[in-house]
């Protein structure tokens, strides 16, 4: 499983778990978009700052071999 797919899902099922939350609760309009804001914010950090690690110097000289 790629990194990019690993972000993809766990963004999906915290936004999915926010979106329940605030159906179960029954929330105001205001207070439903607040949750949602704050529901959106972690997977929108993690898309954006949880980068791939660099290449080690081995993998760019077993690249280069090749």
């Amino acid at each position: 499983m790629t990194i990019q797919r690993i972000k993809m899902t766990v963004s999906a099922v915290w936004v999915l778990i926010a979106t329940l939350i605030a159906i179960v609760v029954d929330m105001s309009l205001t207070r439903g978009l607040l949750v949602a804001s704050l529901g959106l914010l972690p997977p929108l950090a993690l898309l954006l700052l949880w980068n791939e690690p660099s290449r080690s110097m081995s993998e760019s000289i077993n690249d280069a071999r090749r």
